[in-house]
């Protein structure tokens, strides 16, 4: 299985130093979608009711995985297939199960 990598992002200090910062997948992902989207962590969090602390952590690369939940809910505040988010955080698998299972509930219910 494949992990997701690690990207390096520059900052400077107010000395002029440079300082790299390293940011996630899941991190760059949601961070290029809440700034195509114009908006403010506080913004979305307000919208989906998604937490605020938790976005907080992802962001800053604190947090690199999630539970199943948290991810079907950030994608769904995203609006983007859940299978990217667990790509991102290197459980594609996961989206595999979840769609296999699904697929074998529904077929198996009708009654």
């Amino acid at each position: 299985m494949s992990r997701p990598s690690v990207q390096l992002a520059s900052a400077t200090t107010g000395e002029g130093e440079e300082l790299k910062i390293r940011h996630t997948p899941l991190a760059e992902l949601v961070s290029s979608h809440l700034r195509e989207r114009g908006m403010r962590q506080i913004d979305f969090c307000r919208q989906t009711g998604f937490d605020q602390g938790l976005l907080s952590k992802i962001l800053s690369s604190v947090v690199n995985t999630l539970n199943v939940e948290t991810a079907l809910k950030l994608a769904e505040g995203l609006n983007i297939p859940p299978s990217v988010i667990f790509e991102a955080i290197g459980k594609k698998e996961i989206d595999n199960l979840l769609r296999r299972f699904y697929s074998n509930s529904s077929t198996g219910n009708a009654a």
